[in-house]
C-alpha cells in the first residue's frame, strides 16, 4: 500500500509560480463541458466517424505519455504496472475506473492481456449525451483509447480496449474489455484503422489534390458544355451538336429515338452502327420496337458482347425520347469520374435540339394544317393558282390527281383533357410517320376526326384504302385506348373540288363500322351520290318512309334499328349477328320477328333487305340516327 501512495504521489498536482504540474508533464486544467464543445465541433467538421478516430488517437497519446512517467518512477511487475492505470484514470478525472479482472501471460517471449473492468461516472459519455442525447453505440472513444495506450505502452504490444456497453447508450455502468490485437483477431480491425490514419496535414493534402483534379475534371466537362451550347445557339442541328462532341472527347458518340434508331453519330461507320445495334438488341434480349419500358432511365454502363455502352436517356417534356450513348472498346477510355457527367450534358443538349426540331416541325405542320383548310373552304377559280404555288413550296403538287381521307378518332374514356392530348399526340405520330416514310400529304383537324390529302401518285402502288387501313392499324398499336375509322372521298383532279371531297369522305366514314373500317365514297353506291348532291330532305323523307313505324322518335326503336343494321351487313346471317350483338339465336329471332312485326315487311326479301339498308346507312349518313353502331 505504501509503495503505491509513493508511485502515485509522483502524480498528484502541483502549483508552482502559475505553472500546473502532473509528474513532471506541465498540465492545463479543462472544463468537461469544453471538450464537449470540441466533441461537437469536430463531429460537424469532420464526420462522426473521424472523430471517433480523431480522439481514440488523442487517448491513444495521454494514455502512453501517462505509461511513461510510471515506468521511469516506479519499479514494478507488469501486473503492478497495468493495475496502476485506472488509478491513474480516476486520479485525472476521466472516469471512475475499476479493473475486475486481470490476466497478463508471457508466451515465448510475447505477453498475452486479458483485462476486464467497468468505468462509472464518464465525463465522455456525460458530454455526448448532453449535446447529441442516448447513443446507439458506446462512445467512450477517448477512455478506450486512454487505456489502449497505457497498457500497450507497458508491455511493447498493441493492446485494445473495446466498450462492450456505455453509460452514453443509458446505461449504469460502462462495462469494457481490453486484450492484445492477436487477441482479438479481425475484431480490432477498426481501432488498428484509427491508429493508422494519415495525419492532418497529409489528410489534407490528399484532400487539396482530388479537389484539384475535380476542379480540372469540371472545367474540362464546363468547356465541352459550352462548345455544345455554342452549336445550339449557332442554330445548329443535332448532327452538329454530336460532331463537336466527337472532336472534344475522341469517343465515338451515337444519338438514338426510342426504336434505336440512329438521329446523329460520329466516329462510328454505318457497319459498325448495324453492330452496335444487334449487340444491344441480343442485350435487352427482346425487340426493341415493341419495349414496353425505357431501356435505361438512368446513366449506366452496359456491358456488351464486343464493346461497352455508356448510354444515359435524353428527357423531353418528362418523357423519354431517346438515348445518348458513348462506344468504347477499351474500358481505359472510360473516365468514371467525369464520363457521365459528360453524357449527360450531351443529353440535355441533344434535348434542346430536338425540342427545337420539334416546335419547328409542328409549326411546319400547323401553317400545313391551316392550308388544307384553305384549300377545302376555296372555290374561287382565281385562288387556285395560288393554292397550287404555295402546295408546291410544301412539296405536294396539287396538279397531280389527289385524295381527301377523313380519320375518326372515338375515345374510349369520355375525357376532355385527355382526349385533346392524345389528338396532339396522335397528329404528332401521323406528321412523323408522313416525314420518316418520305410522304408530302397534307394534314388539319376538325373535332375529333383528322384530315389528310395525298396525291394519288404516292400510294398507287398499294392503292388509296390499303394505305389508309395501314395507317388506321399503325395508330390503333400505338394507341389502344382509340379506336380509328376511315372514310376516303373519290379521286379529285382539281384543287376547286377540295371540298366536294372533302363532304365525301366525312359522309363514308359515318358508314364505317367494326365490320368494315375503313369505308370509300365510291364503295356507298348511289345513296351517297345523292346526299352528296344536296338532296339529304328528300333522302331522309324517303329513308325514314322506308322504316315505317320503325320510326326514330320513340327511344325504344333505337336498339332494334341497330339490331336490324348488324342483321342486314350480315345478310342475313343469324350466327354472326347474334355474335356480334352479343345476343342468343333465340333471342336475336325474337328480335328479328318483332321488326317484321312493326315494318310489316319479309327481312329475306332481297328487295327489302336493300332498301332498308340503304335507309339506315343515309339516315346515318346524314346524321340523323344518332347511335353507337360501331
Amino acid at each position: 500500500m505504501n509503495k503505491q501512495k509513493s508511485v502515485l504521489n509522483q502524480f498528484e498536482l502541483k502549483i508552482d509560480n502559475g505553472y500546473i504540474y502532473i509528474g513532471e508533464s506541465r498540465s492545463i486544467i479543462v472544463a468537461a463541458d469544453a471538450l464537449g464543445l470540441l466533441r461537437r465541433d469536430l463531429i460537424r467538421d469532420m464526420g462522426f466517424e473521424r472523430m471517433k478516430g480523431f480522439l481514440f488517437r488523442y487517448g491513444w497519446n495521454l494514455g502512453k505519455q501517462d505509461a511513461k512517467e510510471l515506468l521511469n518512477h516506479a519499479n514494478c511487475s507488469v501486473e503492478e504496472y497495468i493495475q496502476y492505470g485506472p488509478k491513474l484514470h480516476t486520479m485525472k478525472g476521466h472516469v471512475k475506473a475499476r479493473c475486475t479482472f486481470l490476466e497478463v501471460k508471457n508466451k515465448n517471449g510475447k505477453w498475452h492481456v486479458t483485462m476486464e473492468g467497468d468505468w462509472s461516472h464518464s465525463y465522455e459519455a456525460e458530454v455526448h449525451v448532453r449535446y447529441f442525447g442516448i447513443s446507439s453505440i458506446p462512445i467512450c472513444f477517448t477512455l478506450s483509447g486512454y487505456a489502449s495506450g497505457f497498457v500497450s505502452e507497458i508491455i511493447g504490444e498493441k493492446v485494445i480496449f473495446k466498450e462492450m456497453t456505455c453509460e452514453g447508450m443509458g446505461k449504469e455502468e460502462c462495462h469494457w474489455i481490453g486484450k492484445t490485437v492477436e487477441q482479438w483477431g479481425k475484431e480490432a480491425e477498426q481501432e488498428l484503422r484509427y491508429l493508422d490514419e494519415s495525419p492532418i496535414v497529409e489528410e489534407l493534402a490528399t484532400t487539396y489534390e482530388k479537389l484539384l483534379e475535380e476542379r480540372n475534371n469540371l472545367s474540362f466537362v464546363m468547356a465541352i458544355h459550352k462548345k455544345l451550347t455554342e452549336e445550339v445557339i449557332k442554330g445548329n442541328n443535332l448532327d452538329s451538336v454530336v460532331r463537336q462532341m466527337f472532336q472534344s472527347t475522341n469517343i465515338p458518340v451515337l444519338v438514338e429515338n426510342l426504336h434505336l434508331h440512329p438521329m446523329a453519330y460520329a466516329g462510328i461507320s454505318s457497319n459498325q452502327l448495324k453492330q452496335y445495334k444487334d449487340e444491344l438488341v441480343d442485350y435487352l434480349g427482346k425487340n426493341p420496337f415493341c419495349q414496353p419500358q425505357a431501356i435505361v432511365t438512368s446513366t449506366h454502363l452496359l456491358h456488351l458482347r464486343h464493346h461497352y455502352r455508356l448510354m444515359t436517356p435524353v428527357f423531353l417534356q418528362n418523357k423519354i425520347v431517346g438515348y445518348c450513348s458513348f462506344i468504347y472498346h477499351d474500358l481505359n477510355q472510360f473516365n468514371a469520374s467525369i464520363s457521365s457527367m459528360i453524357l449527360e450534358r450531351l443529353a440535355s443538349v441533344s434535348s434542346v435540339c430536338l425540342l427545337n426540331e420539334k416546335t419547328k416541325l409542328e409549326s411546319y405542320e400547323r401553317i400545313k394544317g391551316f392550308f388544307l383548310e384553305e384549300i377545302i373552304n376555296t372555290r374561287q377559280q382565281s385562288d387556285h393558282h395560288d393554292l397550287m404555288m404555295k402546295a408546291s413550296l410544301m412539296g405536294v403538287d396539287l396538279s397531280k390527281p389527289f385524295y381527301v381521307c377523313v380519320l375518326d378518332c372515338r375515345f374510349q374514356e369520355n375525357d376532355l383533357s385527355k382526349e385533346l392530348e392524345m389528338q396532339k399526340e396522335i397528329l404528332s405520330f401521323l406528321t412523323a410517320y408522313g416525314n420518316d416514310q418520305k410522304q408530302n400529304m397534307l394534314i388539319g383537324q376538325r373535332a375529333k376526326h383528322l384530315i389528310l390529302l395525298i396525291t394519288e401518285d404516292q400510294v398507287e402502288k398499294e392503292g388509296v384504302q390499303t394505305w389508309l387501313a395501314k395507317i388506321a392499324e399503325l395508330l390503333s398499336s400505338q394507341f389502344s385506348s382509340v379506336t380509328f375509322y376511315g372514310g376516303i372521298s373519290s379521286k379529285v383532279n382539281n384543287v376547286s373540288h377540295a371540298e366536294d371531297a372533302y363532304k365525301e369522305a366525312l359522309t363514308s366514314v359515318r358508314v364505317a363500322s367494326k365490320h368494315q373500317q375503313i369505308i370509300s365514297f365510291e364503295s356507298l353506291g348511289v345513296v351517297g351520290v345523292l346526299i352528296n348532291e344536296n338532296n339529304e330532305q328528300e333522302v331522309k323523307k324517303m329513308a325514314k318512309a322506308c322504316l315505317g313505324n320503325l320510326n326514330l322518335d320513340d327511344p325504344k326503336n333505337i336498339e332494334l334499328i341497330r339490331t336490324l343494321y348488324i342483321f342486314l351487313i350480315n345478310g342475313g346471317n343469324l350466327e354472326k349477328t347474334a355474335a356480334d350483338l352479343a345476343l342468343s339465336i333465340s333471342g336475336l329471332r325474337y328480335r328479328v320477328s318483332k321488326i317484321e312485326s312493326i315494318l310489316q315487311q319479309e327481312l329475306r326479301n332481297p328487295m327489302i333487305h336493300y332498301q332498308l339498308l340503304l335507309s339506315i346507312q343515309a339516315l346515318m349518313i346524314i346524321g340523323e340516327i344518332d347511335i353507337d353502331l360501331k
